[in-house]
């Protein structure tokens, strides 16, 4: 059986759509506001993956759906967080957010586009990075462990977004240098953050479970990024592993954020 086999058969398990990741209710718990505001990262991210795998003639419905799906989640997201923000500061970090959003969705609803790769790029690190300083704020309202164990396993859903955006921007011609450094710095976040997950005291037997099956999505999502640079078997595999990985850690971040719940 080749990689790619193991690969599409081993991910069935967990694959799920755009439509299918998690749509949850109005934010009541700090657990809940953290787990969502990780999630904008993710959505920055992946918004921006969808859009460039629209230019993957292989991948362009499945893409396009995604995109639909993740920039009304995003969205409603971010309404649920201006609504709940504890803060003037923290409310103030959504409303940059928001500001900042119209002008990504703008980019995200055009015509894909190599030329627009690099802008592409642009906009989406700066939608994360507001969403980061965001997420801190919110962890930081919580002296519990469980609240940054939150926060660390919800940042390793954007970076199997972050991977796979990158990957794609190469096919597109991204700068070399840039696609290499930012591929480089996700991998090691994702592995040390990992290290920290797997160790924790908080983890318990469900959640060490789930985190050894977001381990085996990790090898597949590095065998695929390790595949060809060029072609639809490289992007596909790439596509189906990180959206397969990141359903896995979806559910991570939910177990650890109603833990904090219960704290």
């Amino acid at each position: 059986m080749n990689r790619r086999s193991v690969l599409v058969r081993s991910a069935a398990g967990v694959m799920l759509s755009g439509a299918l990741l998690p749509a949850h209710a109005r934010i009541a718990e700090l657990g809940d506001a953290i787990d969502k505001a990780g999630a904008q990262r993710m959505l920055s991210q992946r918004m921006g993956k969808a859009w460039l795998s629209q230019l993957r003639p292989e991948l362009t419905e499945r893409a396009r759906a995604v995109l639909q799906a993740s920039e009304a989640r995003f969205e409603r997201q971010l309404g649920e967080l201006l609504s709940y923000a504890p803060t003037p500061e923290i409310a103030g970090s959504y409303r940059a957010m928001e500001h900042r959003f119209g002008a990504y969705r703008a980019l995200l609803q055009s015509t894909p586009s190599p030329a627009r790769v690099d802008d592409l790029l642009k906009a989406s690190g700066e939608m994360l990075s507001l969403a980061q300083v965001a997420t801190v704020q919110l962890q930081e309202r919580s002296t519990a462990a469980t609240a940054r164990l939150v926060n660390l396993s919800g940042r390793q859903r954007m970076l199997s977004q972050r991977l796979a955006l990158f990957f794609l921007a190469n096919q597109q011609g991204a700068r070399p240098d840039l696609v290499q450094r930012e591929t480089a710095k996700a991998r090691a976040d994702f592995v040390a953050a990992m290290g920290v997950l797997t160790t924790a005291a908080e983890a318990t037997p469900a959640i060490r479970a789930n985190l050894e099956l977001a381990q085996s999505q990790w090898i597949f999502l590095q065998a695929a990024l390790a595949g060809e640079s060029q072609g639809p078997r490289a992007a596909s595999d790439v596509f189906l592993a990180s959206e397969n990985l990141l359903s896995v850690m979806e559910t991570v971040t939910g177990q650890f954020a109603r833990q904090l719940a219960q704290a």
